[in-house]
């Protein structure tokens, strides 16, 4: 898990998305996320955005299985220092909110 990401991604926020996904004016299935799953058997996510939008909406988040490949490429996100429990999510202008 990040540690931290930006509310902005595109033309796209997380708030925004998790506004949408709440008030039902969003598909989930439009947001699947990737997950990966260690060796532990703790399931993560490439999607860290996705996992905010879905937490702050207190919606189920659909998703897919990610490839070896896919989570060794993108294995520079995983920031976490408190094993996934919360992420800080920069909302702009220094601003941030904390997303458990």
């Amino acid at each position: 898990m990040q540690s931290s990401a930006k509310n902005q991604t595109g033309d796209y926020t997380v708030l925004g998305n998790a506004e949408s996904l709440k008030s039902g004016t969003l598909d989930a299935n439009v947001l699947r996320a990737k997950v990966w799953k260690d060796s532990s058997g703790k399931i993560w996510t490439l999607d860290h955005r996705r996992l905010a939008a879905f937490k702050l909406a207190k919606k189920c988040m659909p998703i897919t299985w990610a490839s070896a490949q896919e989570v060794d490429q993108q294995m520079w996100k995983m920031s976490t220092k408190n094993g996934g429990t919360s992420m800080r999510l920069k909302l702009g202008n220094g601003q941030s909110t904390v997303v458990k």
